[in-house]
């Protein structure tokens, strides 16, 4: 119900955003890749429907090649959308690397097996690891999951790794470079949310009592505060770095794009967006910090003010210089990932503070923030996790929270007819709808 549900309402995600998926350097995983035929015997993970009760479905690589837009990924460098994205950037997407580092499986000739074939996509390995040492020994029953990591098995199981793995691509980094040329030239924007879009690739496992005795039990309100904290660090890492441009040009990629992409309406500014800073301050894309913030008014409230004070010292950095930018990132992630990561580690919250976060979430829509199309969005999803949490808690969402959750979609299903008022009175019923 999850995925069919969640890919339903999320329809309106441009396809090139699904397959501008993740892949591993040889930095990171310099086992030898044997290639998907590797993994697709029919005993092993190529049937076409589950089989058995051995903890795995079996039919793996059938939901890959026939569902999963992962599989796609290098095909679609060939379409006419990427031609023309290359020929505005004077670039052939098909041998790029900044095209193939996040749409095949770009490592290095020495780690290509016999099996391996470069149209292949994003296969079983770009996200599980070169299989050369444990391809024959990870069916091996009493296997623990510390030794398949040991022979080179990405623990995707774990929250944090699948979330890091994905934003390599959903994000970006210096080995994925997403620039906002590649933007304007005709590649969709990105966006991450780590609990919906596992649901969107979709999944191959079966999260049930096995699954959880053996990798843990599902927490969507965890892994999307994992998601938007790991988003929010790797935000904070490029600022601190200082490769914000060339020249006079900044790398816009780093601010919202929300802040130029609108309509010209006399007005529209409101103060608060820009943490204090001059009107016409174009403001850093601060989302993931932003969600960051919602989840400790409820899980912390007692430190959540201080984060909102480290991140309006961020935004008002941008005015004084890059130097102050780069002091305020490194004092952002330093708070980041030593009080606020192993915090929400340990947290895990109840059904009333699911409530009230769900509450904060439906209250972004009376924020600034409301009128933008990316917050919404990011919010709509938001708003899926925190009901599937529930969910998994034994509270689902009543018919009119449904109904509240339905018209939220409907506002943000597309971009060129997304109208700020009916996103936020669909907000304003969700937020009413929830005791």
């Amino acid at each position: 119900m999850r995925v069919s549900k969640t890919w339903e309402v999320l329809r309106w995600l441009p396809m090139a955003v699904l397959l501008c998926v993740v892949s591993l350097s040889s930095a990171r995983a310099a086992d030898i890749h044997q290639g998907v035929a590797s993994c697709a015997g029919g005993i092993c993970h190529a049937s076409t429907h589950p089989l058995g009760n051995s903890g795995i479905r079996r039919d793996e690589y059938f939901i890959w090649q026939q569902r999963d837009p992962h599989a796609g990924a290098t095909a679609t460098l060939a379409g006419e959308r990427s031609r023309r994205i290359g020929a505005a950037l004077g670039l052939d997407p098909q041998t790029a690397p900044q095209c193939l580092a996040c749409h095949a499986d770009a490592i290095a000739p020495a780690q290509r097996g016999e099996r391996w074939l470069a149209t292949d996509g994003i296969g079983c390995e770009v996200c599980h690891g070169g299989s050369e040492r444990w391809l024959a020994e990870h069916s091996r029953p009493g296997l623990s999951l510390a030794q398949k990591t040991a022979l080179g098995m990405t623990a995707t199981w774990q929250p944090e790794v699948r979330a890091a793995l994905c934003l390599d691509c959903h994000q970006g980094d210096a080995a994925h470079p997403i620039s906002h040329a590649m933007m304007a030239a005709g590649h969709p924007p990105l966006l991450f949310e780590l609990d919906t879009f596992s649901a969107l690739q979709p999944p191959h496992y079966d999260r049930d009592a096995d699954y959880a005795q053996r990798k843990g039990a599902a927490d969507a309100a965890r892994d999307w505060a994992l998601g938007q904290a790991l988003a929010a660090d790797r935000l904070l890492a490029s600022l601190a770095q200082g490769q914000l441009g060339q020249g006079l040009m900044p790398e816009l990629m780093y601010f919202d794009c929300e802040a130029c992409h609108h309509p010209l309406t006399a007005g529209r500014w409101q103060p608060g967006r820009n943490a204090g800073t001059a009107p016409g301050t174009p403001p850093l894309a601060d989302a993931a910090l932003y969600w960051l913030g919602l989840w400790l008014q409820v899980a912390a409230p007692e430190a959540a003010g201080e984060w909102h004070r480290q991140l309006v010292a961020l935004q008002t950095s941008t005015g004084q210089g890059q130097p102050a930018l780069q002091a305020a990132a490194r004092a952002a992630r330093g708070q980041l990932q030593e009080r606020w990561l192993p915090l929400l580690r340990e947290r895990q919250l109840n059904a009333t503070q699911l409530k009230s976060l769900l509450r904060a979430i439906a209250g972004t829509g009376e924020s600034v923030r409301g009128r933008d199309f990316l917050a919404a969005q990011q919010a709509a999803m938001a708003s899926l996790v925190i009901a599937d949490a529930l969910r998994q808690r034994g509270d689902a969402l009543t018919p009119a929270q449904g109904r509240a959750t339905e018209a939220l979609y409907a506002a943000v299903r597309e971009r060129e007819r997304f109208n700020p008022g009916d996103y936020q009175a669909a907000m304003r019923r969700l937020r009413d709808s929830i005791p």
